[in-house]
């Protein structure tokens, strides 16, 4: 019998976490394409993260199995932590610059022997960049953060 290696578990949780969030998504309502509802980005990200995890299963199913002592797991629970303080920060700090935190940990975690000052220079480009993308070119309504409201 094959033993099933870290990528195929991987795959089935990036499975898993698809689906809920794509069902959570739908919950919020769709709406239309010329009239996104709350629930049309989150489930077009579950759909792709479905549609990758799915790709991995069916690829990694066909490799040598890896045991789930070579995960990373010190960088994953890093990934999962950042978004959750990114969910937590969106509401106090705003938009922009919990972004920047969050895409600050995530290069971070990807620097290798890059300086950190580039992994700043790229949290803030790309920080700055979804912000012009969406508040600015596509009108993207977010709410004002809470530290903001307490100094007005």
């Amino acid at each position: 019998m094959r033993r099933f290696g870290s990528e195929v578990i991987g795959s089935l949780f990036g499975l898993v976490i698809g689906i809920f969030f794509a069902l959570s998504g739908i919950k919020f309502g769709l709406g239309t394409l010329s009239r996104p509802g709350p629930g049309f980005l989150p489930v077009i990200m579950a759909m792709f993260l479905i549609f990758f995890s799915l790709f991995n299963f069916i690829k990694d199913l066909f490799r040598p199995a890896k045991t789930i002592s070579q995960i990373p797991w010190k960088r994953a629970v890093w990934v999962i932590a950042s978004v959750f303080l990114y969910g937590l920060l969106l509401d106090l700090l705003g938009f922009l610059i919990s972004t920047f935190i969050m895409m600050f940990i995530l290069f971070g975690l990807l620097r290798g022997k890059s300086k950190w000052t580039h992994v700043f220079i790229y949290a803030a480009g790309t920080a700055l960049a979804a912000w012009l993308v969406f508040s600015v070119a596509l009108s993207v309504p977010f709410p004002s953060s809470r530290l903001m409201d307490i100094w007005r």
